[in-house]
């Protein structure tokens, strides 16, 4: 994936290095062959990139790790193993210790003692979880080299909340099936060979505060409302489906992103390389599309389907006539098979 164009940036915004409190955080996911490319990632990071870096590398257990030491020998970047609640701060690389999990919540890296066998863990896709939950646009998830499928879910939780994914390219790394998985959600923002990753992280934080685009619908300029209205219009023209109904905060923000990586700073601009770019349509349009699931994946909401819905279903019912469940919209399914178990498990309690 190529860079767009670059624009001058006239818009009086502050350069990225003078809003260190909207910075963006960076979780790297890697196992096998992980190492090395992580050493050429940050061959190329510049020192002064103002980001802060979380590397969730599959470590063994059995052993201590000297990774921060490792990784210290390829940037300027102070690096550090991760102690419980460690404040993120900007400039820093932080690299998960062995045998734990790590999230993050309000500002902070938390370790916790992994509840599954090694087997089924997925440290990477938890990190990448916490990370869009927690830091919304400024989340930025990359995979690496690795075995497995690990990174691919959290991809699309950092993707649905409008933050970014870059991914190794699969015939750059050394095990590519993390790539690979990762590539075929179809949510990577880029896929590139792992020492052009960096550039085009840090050209992702250069277009930032260009951006001129109110968060709120209830700010929009008339004529930037209209710009808005003429988008929506050229997508309908162009793709056959009308979003004019589509709920404007998303809209907005995923209009934001595609604005970020096109390095367009106005919707004006962005109107116009909608126009113009072949393929920005269908872009904008998987955008608004975005798919995301997991199992379980509104707690409080399945716990009172469990307790106050569920349990009537199973009141004077006839055990010839099967309860169904219509799940629409059930991405690849972690929904609908959530509230599966959620009746089995009913059935079960009752000796139905």
């Amino acid at each position: 994936m190529t860079a767009p164009p670059s624009e001058e940036n006239n818009s009086g915004a502050p350069a990225p290095s003078e809003q260190d409190d909207d910075f963006f955080v960076v979780g790297i996911g890697a196992s096998a062959g992980g190492i090395g490319a992580l050493q050429t990632f940050f061959d190329h990071v510049p020192d002064d990139s103002k980001m802060a870096f979380v590397v969730i590398q599959h470590l063994d257990p059995e052993y201590e790790s000297d990774l921060s030491a490792i990784l210290q020998r390829h940037t300027g970047i102070p690096a550090e193993q991760v102690s419980d609640r460690t404040h993120l701060e900007p400039g820093r690389l932080y690299v998960i210790p062995p045998g734990k999990s790590l999230s993050i919540e309000d500002g902070e890296l938390r370790l916790a003692d992994p509840e599954l066998p090694r087997w089924e863990r997925a440290p990477v896709d938890l990190f990448f979880r916490s990370l869009a939950e927690s830091e919304n646009e400024r989340a930025v998830g990359i995979v690496l080299s690795g075995t497995g499928s690990g990174g691919s879910a959290g991809l699309r939780s950092i993707h649905e909340a409008g933050g970014f994914t870059l991914v190794q390219d699969p015939g750059d790394a050394e095990y590519p099936s993390m790539p690979r998985h990762a590539e075929a959600t179809g949510v990577a923002d880029a896929v590139l060979p792992v020492a052009q990753l960096p550039g085009r992280l840090v050209e992702l934080r250069r277009v930032a505060p260009r951006i001129q685009l109110p968060r709120r619908p209830d700010t929009l300029s008339e004529d930037e409302q209209d710009t808005l209205d003429a988008i929506i219009e050229e997508l309908r023209e162009q793709t056959g489906n009308d979003f004019s109904n589509y709920k404007q905060p998303t809209m907005l923000r995923r209009v934001n992103r595609r604005m970020q990586i096109n390095n367009t700073g106005t919707l004006e601009k962005y109107l116009r390389r909608l126009k113009q770019a072949d393929g920005e349509s269908d872009a904008l349009f998987r955008e608004l599309l975005v798919s995301v699931t997991q199992f379980f994946r509104n707690p409080r909401a399945f716990a009172t389907l469990d307790e106050q819905v569920i349990p009537t279903l199973f009141e004077e019912r006839d055990l010839d006539t099967p309860i169904r469940a219509w799940v629409p919209g059930c991405a690849t399914g972690e929904e609908a098979y959530s509230i599966g178990m959620l009746l089995i498990e009913a059935s079960l309690e009752r000796g139905q």
